[in-house]
């Protein structure tokens, strides 16, 4: 992560800018340590603040930020009594720290929110007009820090000063006593000397000084001169304004820095408010904002290796789901294995009636310990015919009686006899409760909204997998999707199973046409032409919308069946929106997004 002093300060320079003076319109709990601030400043603008250990960040984003955690945080509750309807004052940067400080002023009066972006100490701390902590991300308590307590109520304390040398007040001789006492490559002892340099901006000054990102050679007073001096250009940008934001880009394969001699692929691994000379392959961007925006707005090669926590609150929420959705399936179908493991058949029922009948018919000559017994058909039964002389081998417990060896394949008879009764209506159960769970699962992947993902969060707590509680009301649902075909006739499509139960059995009339792509969880579509014939154009377009909003979406092709309503009926005891239907016929189309873009829909 590119987030040092350095970036900080030109960011401070965009953001006041682009943000003061602007109104706190939005703010919503984007993860457990990340919040978006949504201002108006002329246009509306998201502001991304993340604490997050993996990926600390301030940034504006392209897109509407999205809540991605239920439970509001105490700060998050704090920040929508104080900060919303507040307008962003200005923005500080303490020297030297990779510390923004937003400063508010509304009716609630002057509060602060500080910015922290360092590393594993990284927080969000809002703090009131007399510097004492109203609530912060992570609290950090004294058994924690004893040097500096996060705590509400506790006067806030800067983070401490760097026992380091000041990048522009330092001398040669200092500097260069500092780096020899030090150990491991020169960028490295280059960024553990001197304040507010990363390995980044590091790397960037030894190579404007040398030439090289590793050089070879001893450390003498020279280099110290031409590093304070590359020192020296970089942090006068905050002075001068003359900021060259750029993004340099890593190798395609290996994770060796890059070289002069080793080009690299088109992935963005880094940003700078400067100039990477020190990257082969480098792009220059208008802004610092838009630098960011390229690095952290697609998955790097870094973050396919160690992908960060996604800050996009309705995925957060879509992951969530999906998770507990493929938990409940996965518990189903090992139940549902089980089952048909111990499901026996009617042949070996018989066959253990007739041993347990064979112990008693030949108990005169089994002897006390036998292990097992031979006996034929015809003198257990008296059969005569082609199996009579068959020979069976039956097993004997040697510390029962043949009596008790009997009784005891007697009980097992009837154990497994009353299984074959009530297994088969329990594995049909759990088929249609796992058919219930992947349409959930579909519903929740097909979302487009938060009010989707809240009514599937709903179904799957009104059918018992999650645990009620009391809970924020959802978002208003849109509602199933309605359009006009070529021919006017009204489409409706379900966008998940209880749209699907409405459109179905609500608003469809029994003679309107039905559609439902074949054998896989989706969305149900009615065309509501009652006894008009509906054309080809609009069939193939509701199959179309049917295929898309499906869970084969990514397929080829689509085979879709379509009948009239009256031949749908819900399943009993299944979930809302799960059916039968008979009397189908079938068409195949593609599913199409760019079609579905056309038509205004998600």
């Amino acid at each position: 992560m590119s987030f040092d002093a350095l970036a900080l300060a030109a960011l401070r320079q965009e953001l006041t800018g682009l943000l003061v003076g602007g109104r706190v319109q939005r703010i919503v709990r984007v993860s457990e340590l990340a919040l978006g601030l949504e201002l108006y400043a002329g246009e509306r603008h998201q502001l991304l603040l993340s604490a997050e250990t993996a990926a600390p960040q301030i940034r504006v984003v392209s897109h509407k930020l999205r809540r991605g955690e239920e439970k509001p945080s105490p700060l998050s509750l704090l920040l929508h009594k104080y900060v919303e309807g507040a307008r962003l004052v200005e923005i500080i940067q303490p020297e030297l720290e990779r510390v923004l400080i937003l400063s508010f002023g509304g009716q609630h009066g002057a509060t602060r929110l500080v910015c922290e972006l360092m590393g594993n100490l990284s927080n969000l701390v809002l703090v009131d007009a007399d510097g004492r902590i109203m609530e912060a991300a992570k609290r950090v308590p004294g058994s924690v820090n004893r040097y500096r307590e996060v705590l509400p109520r506790r006067p806030y304390a800067p983070p401490p000063p760097q026992d380091k040398l000041h990048p522009l007040q330092a001398s040669p001789e200092a500097l260069l006593a500092q780096i020899m006492a030090l150990e491991g490559p020169l960028y490295r002892r280059v960024a553990q000397a001197v304040a507010g340099v990363s390995p980044l901006l590091a790397r960037e000054v030894v190579f404007r000084a040398t030439g090289e990102a590793s050089p070879a050679g001893d450390m003498d007073l020279a280099l110290a001169q031409r590093l304070l001096v590359a020192l020296g250009v970089l942090w006068g940008l905050p002075a001068s304004g003359a900021w060259q934001p750029s993004v340099g880009y890593r190798e395609a394969q290996g994770e060796q820095e890059p070289t002069a001699l080793t080009p690299t692929a088109r992935t963005p691994g880094a940003f700078a408010p400067y100039e990477l000379t020190h990257w082969p392959e480098r792009e220059s961007h208008p802004t610092l904002l838009a630098a960011i925006e390229r690095v952290l707005g697609q998955p790097s090669a870094e973050a396919v290796r160690a992908p960060a926590p996604s800050l996009d609150g309705y995925e957060r929420a879509r992951l969530r789901l999906t998770r507990l959705i493929t938990q409940q399936i996965e518990r189903r179908e090992h139940r549902l294995a089980s089952m048909r493991e111990g499901l026996v058949s009617p042949e070996e029922l018989e066959a253990l009636q007739f041993e347990a009948s064979a112990i008693l018919a030949i108990a005169w000559r089994i002897e006390p310990g036998q292990r097992e017994v031979l006996a034929t058909r015809a003198e257990v039964t008296g059969e005569a015919g082609a199996r009579a002389d068959e020979v069976v081998r039956i097993a004997l417990d040697p510390e029962l009686s043949p009596s008790e060896n009997a009784q005891a394949l007697f009980e097992q008879y009837r154990k497994r006899q009353a299984a074959l009764a009530q297994v088969p209506e329990l594995i049909a159960a759990t088929e249609l409760e796992i058919a219930t769970l992947r349409q959930m699962a579909t519903d929740a992947a097909l979302a487009t909204d938060r009010a989707q993902l809240d009514e599937v969060e709903a179904a799957l707590r009104e059918a018992g997998y999650l645990r009620s509680r009391r809970k924020a009301m959802p978002a208003a649902s849109a509602g199933p999707i309605t359009l006009t075909a070529p021919d006017g006739l009204q489409l409706l499509v379900g966008r998940n199973s209880r749209q699907n139960a409405e459109v179905t059995f609500r608003r469809a009339a029994p003679d309107d046409r039905w559609l439902h792509a074949h054998g896989v969880p989706g969305s149900h579509v009615v065309i509501r032409c009652g006894e008009r014939e509906v054309s080809a154009a609009t069939l193939a377009l509701a199959a179309r919308l049917a295929a898309y909003y499906s869970a084969a979406r990514s397929e080829a092709r689509v085979q879709v069946d379509h009948v009239a309503r009256k031949h749908v009926r819900p399943i009993p005891g299944a979930g809302p929106g799960m059916v039968t239907y008979r009397n189908e016929s079938a068409i195949v189309v593609t599913p199409d997004a760019a079609e579905i873009a056309k038509l205004g829909l998600r």
